[in-house]
């Protein structure tokens, strides 16, 4: 070890403040790249294990297959696994549930009931072809109660429609458009079987018993040496790629993979290999259907479409993220070498060449990084270990079958962190080395190196003195001479500000859309009365003030026939509206109590508003493409306040007066598209006679709330149907609030990372100068004109900080969007709410340090603070 090593270390040793800092701004950034990549990589394991519970553990599955073609899946290499599962048949049972009237017996697999998200409650599952599971829905939705132990006697047919058509298990419960009429079907070939129930399980994916499916699924098992028939059978593959999987699924049907995609994608292709393709698809007599979320997650999504806003969005967070870090550590850095370039000039003085003090000065990188990377890569998977914790308390009860967020190590987390501190240490070094090889000993000695003069520019506006003083004046000047020693400062507060202001707007724009694709309703009990006299209406009352209702709307229907003049161009051309054509709006109420909460989020009076209509006119578009279902945020209505809208409900003529438009929804209408016109409860009973009437409710015991309905309208029970929709209702809020959870996790990331930067440049920089402002007390300056120069360079540094952070911080808020929700049609909003507290937080901050910083530089010695030459 040469003799500039062995200072080096003894330096660090000496100067342990100086040296600890440095490393501890290293740690934390290290932390903190590794802390997000491992709740990333945690998160996405998790939200794995999750979706395999609640679909299964499949990628794809075929429905209805016939089982003589089973071989083509089992003896397929590319084939992982497979899950076999049969329908038994359908038997009439006395659900109060008019459109699910059906018992639906599956048979399943050994295999299959382990990995096809069979949620067990409580029992156990069937080991036999006589036993049963039942859903918790029976009771919740069917109001049909039975218990374990129970026999259940059922006759068990084939649904057939009044014209002959065989109804397969995927079927809806049927219906006549032409009459108007459900429920034109019945039951053949029934065999009477008996199953004890031995267990109770939450409500089957969707895959299994879809919302529309006019049975409630009870499993039995099914004997996997004797299958036949047509059975539905999951699959995973081997592979990751999507064009291969999709390959394996083509293969397996028997058509062109190239073909089918451009089919499928609603592509221009030959007409004789869309015919050849036609007919290959008309002797498939097989539903396909994937399991998307678990192959997004898996990263085997088989789409060609480019990816969502919402993943495009994240990369931009991420590189956000990564940026910050990686200035964080520089600018630990650059700090410590800044403070050393007067012992580099003593060296230089003696001897040392340009070569060594920069091979100097890569050693001590060498140490500082070997000590803190790694101590960075421990605490950020510590951290990222007690967020599992912490976040599993808080879920420990909201999720079935115990979900748990689970701890994943991540090996790119740790190559990631160590390639990104390593990189950044050597370029800081790199830089700094070069900058003290090139300062000569003399500027080093006298610490001038970084000090221009300039008697112009040094020039104080007579304002500042005035205000101020001579501190003020003296503090001006210093900003000016010493502006690169100011700039680390002021950029870590751009930096910071500017992070903040962006990732506080993609969380509320990231909670939209994540709120879009969940489709979580407000309400999780619908009653829908078929009736409007009085007595029924005292009875929804009834039902409404019912101790564990917190929310509700009573909502009467009538329809507004009209053209479609009212409609924007942009709409029309959208969801391909006939222009001039007969169209339709709903006229709707919310009920007297969520009409007044209404109208108060949106400012309005009651008896201003009350005759009048309310419009909502900007809405989320629906059209239906090859590719599936698209949406886009658009103005609806070409109407304004002030103006009528016309047209005939129920052959009579009527003219509403509008008196406000807007585009937020009223409680129970979150997922229901617009345009609607509300009115007062007053001015519809006034003037229009309803259809029916819903009630939406979000209660804190649906079931009990049921229950309750139930026991009110016991006389009237063919007037009323209820859904009780609190099972899924539950899983979709509490996916929302695991979603929350990792993207506040994010910001509050991003927080710690800018807070660290700005503490550990503001201290460093108030340390370096404890001999400038000694040397200012000891030729007379007061207690008071020292707080002032210190209450400018606080001003000076916030105001020069937030001038560039927030522009930059809009600017990057906008580019968010652009990729986020730019497409959908969504208006760009600025985030106020954001800047306001990013500047609060700043002067704050940077007030609190300073005095922090001061405050430890007023307990030191003057004269001995001039004689130091070390921190």
């Amino acid at each position: 070890m040469n003799l500039l090593n062995r200072l080096t270390i003894k330096n660090l040793l000496l100067n342990k403040k100086r040296t600890i800092v440095t490393i501890v701004g290293i740690m934390l950034s290290v932390a903190l790249i590794t802390a997000v990549a491992s709740v990333y990589s945690s998160g996405i394991a998790s939200l794995v294990k999750f979706e395999k519970i609640q679909q299964g553990d499949f990628q794809v599955a075929f429905y209805d297959y016939p089982s003589e073609e089973l071989d083509k899946i089992t003896n397929n290499r590319s084939i992982k696994s497979y899950f076999v599962t049969k329908s038994l048949g359908f038997a009439n049972i006395e659900s109060k549930n008019d459109y699910k009237p059906y018992a639906h017996v599956k048979g399943f697999t050994k295999d299959s009931l382990k990995n096809l998200s069979v949620k067990l409650i409580d029992g156990r599952l069937p080991v036999n072809d006589k036993e049963v599971v039942i859903p918790t829905s029976l009771k919740t939705n069917g109001r049909i109660t039975y218990n374990i132990g129970d026999t259940i006697t059922l006759d068990l047919g084939t649904r057939v429609s009044n014209d002959g058509t065989i109804l397969t298990q995927q079927d809806t419960y049927y219906y006549d458009y032409e009459t108007d009429t459900y429920g034109l079907e019945y039951l053949k070939d029934t065999v009477r079987k008996e199953y004890k129930v031995v267990g109770i399980m939450e409500r089957p994916a969707y895959n299994i018993e879809s919302y529309s499916s006019p049975g409630y699924t009870f499993i039995t098992l099914l004997n996997d040496k004797n299958i036949s028939g047509n059975i539905d059978i999951y699959f995973r593959t081997n592979k990751k790629d999507p064009e291969k999987v999709i390959g394996v699924v083509t293969d397996i049907m028997g058509v062109d993979k190239t073909i089918y995609n451009k089919y499928m994608n609603g592509e221009t292709i030959d007409a004789s290999e869309l015919k050849d393709i036609e007919e290959k698809l008309e002797k498939i007599n097989y539903g396909i259907g994937f399991n998307n979320m678990l192959m997004v997650l898996e990263g085997t999504t088989i789409f060609n479409d480019k990816e969502s806003g919402l993943i495009v969005a994240v990369y931009v967070v991420i590189g956000i993220i990564v940026f910050t870090s990686v200035f964080c550590i520089k600018n630990s850095f650059d700090i410590s070498i800044t403070e050393k370039i007067k012992q580099y000039g003593m060296l230089k003085s003696v001897g040392a060449t340009k070569k060594q003090i920069k091979k100097n000065v890569f050693y001590e990188a060498t140490i500082l990084g070997t000590v803190g990377i790694p101590l960075g890569i421990l605490l950020g998977f510590l951290a990222t270990f007690i967020l599992m914790i912490v976040s599993n308390y808080y879920l420990k009860d909201a999720f079935a079958m115990s979900f748990k967020l689970e701890f994943s190590f991540s090996i790119l987390a740790v190559i990631l962190a160590i390639v990104l501190g390593v990189v950044t240490i050597y370029i800081s070094a790199f830089r700094s080395a070069k900058r003290a090889s090139k300062v000569s000993p003399i500027d080093s000695i006298r610490n001038s190196a970084n000090i221009k003069l300039n008697a112009k520019k040094l020039k104080s506006p007579k304002l500042i003195k005035k205000v101020f003083g001579e501190g003020g004046e003296i503090s001006y000047k210093n900003l000016k001479r010493n502006k690169k020693k100011y700039r680390t400062t002021v950029i870590s507060i751009v930096v910071s500000t500017f992070i903040f202001i962006a990732l506080s707007s993609f969380m509320g724009m990231a909670f939209t859309e994540v709120d879009k694709e969940i489709h979580s309703d407000e309400y999780n009990i619908s009653l829908t009365v078929y009736s409007d006299n009085s007595d029924m209406y005292k009875k929804i009352i009834e039902a409404a003030n019912h101790d564990s209702v917190d929310n509700y709307s009573i909502v009467k229907y009538a329809n507004l026939l009209n053209n479609s003049e009212y409609y924007t161009d942009e709409y029309i051309n959208y969801v391909e509206i006939v222009r001039d054509g007969e169209s339709s709006i709903n006229i709707i109420t919310l009920g007297f109590n969520q009409y007044n909460k209404y109208i108060k989020s949106l400012g309005l009076k009651y008896d201003e508003i009350k005759n009048k209509a309310i419009v909502l006119n900007g809405d989320y578009a629906t059209r239906y493409t090859s590719k599936g279902e698209e949406k886009k945020y658009m103005k609806l209505l070409n109407i304004e306040s002030g103006e009528s809208i016309e047209g005939t409900v129920r052959e009579n003529n009527t003219s509403i007066p509008v008196g406000y438009t807007t585009d937020v929804k009223p409680f129970g209408f979150k997922n229901i598209p617009g345009p609607f016109i509300i009115l007062s409860d007053e001015y519809f009973d006034s003037n229009f006679d309803p259809n029916i009437i819903d009630v939406y409710f979000d209660s804190s015991d649906a079931d009990k709330l049921q229950d309750e309905i139930e026991l009110i309208f016991k006389q009237d029970e063919e007037y009323i149907h209820i859904n009780n929709n609190a099972e899924n209702v539950r899983i979709m809020r509490n996916l929302f609030t695991l979603i929350g959870i990792f993207l506040y996790g994010f910001i509050i990331v991003i927080t710690l990372i800018g807070v660290t930067n700005i503490f550990n440049t503001i201290t460093t920089n108030m340390e370096l100068r404890k001999q400038e402002f000694a040397m200012l007390r000891s030729v007379g300056m007061t207690n008071k004109e020292f707080k002032r120069m210190i209450r400018l360079e606080t001003l000076f540094m916030g105001l020069k900080a937030l001038i560039f952070g927030i522009p930059i911080g809009i600017a990057l808020s906008y580019l968010i969007y652009h990729f986020l929700e730019g497409e959908s049609g969504l208006p760009y909003e600025l985030p106020i709410k954001a800047i306001v507290i990013a500047v609060i937080s700043v002067f704050l901050l940077i007030s609190l340090i300073m005095k922090y910083s001061i405050s430890k530089i007023n307990k030191q010695n003057i004269i001995e603070t001039i004689r130091n030459d070390n921190i």
